[in-house]
């Protein structure tokens, strides 16, 4: 199609050239690829219009096989690049029942004239000679005032942009993990299969994608990190229970030995001190202290401890040094939540943290000018890369997916994206055959029956963000839910009559309980209940939930007619289930499930596990649980255990695993996982050479 005479538009600070699908902003400029190119084209056409999502499929995409979710994630992208806020929109509204509206005012304007408009024949040769060389120097001018200010704002819009032009780095279909660059512009990482722990360690060259396999092992190598001078990589070797730090030489990859590691999760070394030393994880120090952090001297085979974090705050790891080398970033990791620290470097007299609260954080990297952190994690409405600088709130940049990052000096970022698929099945009863009751290509999770077993809630990260689905079991209708967009929605359960659902939702960096009544479709905040309260469960003559915030929380209750919360008698609590009755629950640092009556919430029974997650339910007086591997079924207060005979178990994250009348259960089972590496060569402004 020629579009040559199409008209501009002017939005905002934006100005869209269809033309040349050329975005023009005030971080400077980004050709749209073609299919964000029609999406922004079809919301300019009809700004203030309500445009349905399947008439968003049905006019902008060119094939059939397209679904919500895949406009979801344009419309995401097409966000970040105009750095735009799903909570806040500028540009972009999500309507919850009917689709998307363009709220940004717009203006029609002429289309840039092409630079050849005039014949040639009526300038003289000096003429238009002189219109060339200013017209290079004006060229210059402006790209370098764009690159300044670029440099200089460098806000979300501008490194959205830069993230356009990402591209799979290797084409191998196994998983691929933790990448760092090494000084020469080569990327360091590891790749594996998933079903086991084999893995090897690889160099590749973005620029010719040339492989070189450095060592391939039965154990499972994580976090690689080139040293300064590029001649040897240092890495973590997993064994069973146990973590070794290695190195390997390019010349000869000679492999050494260098130290015992703690087995915590996401650890990796650092080099410091230009090379002569190394920063990891060791181990802890005693029962009442978690693994800190750890300098090895190489030069004289000394060990100096760094910290000696408490067990409450979690192991120590993943530390990163700034490119001054004056600071160290660190993360105290615990439950799958991460608490980012800068502390003073060499000195570690200071430390200051760095997010709000803890959050699902998987990586870190500085970027190359040290004045701000690129994170991979959950930071906001959904696993992504995010900005952080000291006293700004995370901002979301884009590489959705994203479990590591790595900035080079030059701007390019490389990191590992990872797409999960879970789905949740149904075993109506000990006979019946298991089958699938929600399935996307996205993540389903969190199942929780009603009372009278005929529907099931669960989570769904379908169109976006996690939001929550009733799925009627008699005639398998699913329906999601009409709740804020703006906010991420998890932990249904159901109220005792089952007309309503008590659900938790995550609104800026903080949780709160809402009531949704089946019949009203309107989510109503939970009076009388603290900001930060967690996974509410109403009961017949109360409401329970965690209070505080963190990875550890004391359980609270709202009595029936109270308006003061109080503490229900038991702290220290990681996850719990309730029953009219009874409350079962984990402990801070035990797997094991420990079980109390309501009336005197002391333990009256403690039922052995080696699963530390989410995979544990009550109803009535039965706990069904997960333990080494297998599903396990109790009467309380005293029955016996017994074993579930199934071919299926949970293994998905986050609760996954309900039990409804007659014997039904409801799980959840990963489908499929794939972890690519993905580069974008200018990600951002280069640093200070």
């Amino acid at each position: 199609m020629d579009d040559r005479g199409t008209p501009a538009y002017r939005f905002l600070d934006w100005r869209y050239e269809p033309a040349l699908r050329r975005l023009v902003g005030p971080a400077g400029e980004a050709r749209l690829k073609p299919l964000l190119d029609r999406l922004l084209r079809r919301l300019l056409d009809e700004p203030g219009a309500v445009l349905a999502r399947e008439r968003l499929i049905d006019e902008v995409w060119t094939r059939r096989e397209v679904n919500d979710e895949v406009l979801s994630r344009a419309i995401a992208e097409l966000r970040g690049v105009l750095g735009d806020d799903a909570r806040a929109p500028r540009y972009v509204e999500t309507l919850s029942k009917g689709g998307y509206r363009w709220v940004a005012p717009v203006e029609r304007i002429a289309a840039p004239s092409p630079a050849d408009a005039s014949p040639q024949g009526t300038r003289a040769p000096w003429r238009i000679a002189a219109t060339a060389v200013l017209a290079v120097v004006a060229g210059l001018a402006a790209f370098a005032g764009w690159w300044h200010a670029r440099e200089r704002v460098a806000g979300p819009a501008a490194l959205a942009m830069g993230l356009l032009g990402a591209h799979p780095l290797a084409s191998d279909p196994r998983l691929e993990y933790d990448a760092r660059f090494d000084p020469a512009g080569r990327v360091a990482y590891v790749r594996g299969t998933g079903d086991g722990d084999a893995s090897e360690l690889v160099l590749v060259d973005p620029k010719t994608l040339a492989e070189r396999v450095l060592w391939q092992d039965d154990h499972a190598l994580r976090r690689p990190a080139p040293s300064p001078d590029g001649r040897e990589i240092a890495l973590t070797r997993y064994l069973d229970g146990g973590c070794e730090l290695w190195s390997v030489a390019l010349v000869d990859l000679q492999r050494t030995h260098l130290a015992e590691c703690a087995p915590a999760p996401q650890t990796g070394p650092e080099w410091v001190e230009g090379g002569d030393a190394l920063v990891f994880t060791g181990s802890a120090a005693d029962a009442a202290h978690a693994p800190g952090l750890v300098v090895l001297d190489r030069r004289r085979g000394m060990r100096r401890v760094l910290t000696t974090p408490d067990i409450a705050e979690g192991a120590h790891v993943d530390a990163r040094l700034s490119p001054d080398r004056t600071r160290l970033v660190y993360a105290s990791r615990h439950a799958g939540e991460e608490q980012l620290w800068q502390a003073d470097w060499p000195a570690m007299r200071t430390r200051t943290a760095l997010l709000d609260r803890s959050e699902p954080a998987y990586a870190h990297a500085f970027e190359p000018a040290g004045n701000a952190l690129w994170v991979a994690g959950d930071l906001t409405l959904y696993r992504a890369l995010h900005r952080l600088r000291a006293g700004h709130r995370p901002e979301l940049i884009g590489g959705r997916g994203a479990l590591s990052i790595d900035l080079a000096p030059n701007g390019a970022a490389v990191w590992a994206e990872a797409n999960y698929d879970a789905d949740v099945w149904l075993r109506a009863n000990a006979q019946a055959p298991w089958r699938v009751i929600a399935r996307s290509n996205r993540y389903e999770s969190q199942p929780e029956f009603s009372p009278d077993g005929t529907r099931i809630a669960l989570i769904s990260n379908r169109s976006g963000a996690e939001s929550v689905l009733v799925v009627d079991l008699r005639d398998g209708k699913v329906r999601p839910l009409a709740l804020d967009p703006a906010f991420r929605w998890l932990r249904p359960t159901w109220t005792p009559r089952g007309d309503a659902l008590v659900i938790t939702a995550y609104e800026d960096r903080h949780t709160r309980l809402y009531r949704y009544p089946l019949d009203g479709d309107v989510a109503t905040p939970i009076a009388h209940v603290e900001t930060d309260a967690f996974l509410g469960v109403e009961l017949a003559d109360r409401l329970v939930y965690l209070g505080g915030h963190g990875n550890s929380r004391p359980l609270m209750q709202l009595r029936a007619g109270s308006t003061v919360a109080e503490p229900a008698g038991i702290e220290a609590v990681t996850t719990y289930r309730a029953s009219n009755d009874w409350v079962v629950w984990r402990a801070q640092g035990s797997t094991d499930l420990h079980v109390a009556r309501w009336l005197t919430p002391t333990i009256v029974r403690t039922l052995a596990s080696d699963d530390d997650g989410e995979a544990f339910t009550i109803t009535g007086d039965v706990v069904t649980w997960l333990d080494h591997g297998a599903l396990w079924r109790a009467n309380l207060p005293d029955g016996t255990p017994v074993k579930i005979a199934s071919d299926r178990v949970p293994d998905g994250n986050g609760p996954s695993l309900a039990a409804g009348k007659d014997g039904a259960l409801a799980l959840v089972t990963l489908t499929s996982l794939g972890i690519d590496l993905m580069i974008a060569e200018a990600a951002l402004p280069p640093g200070p050479r």
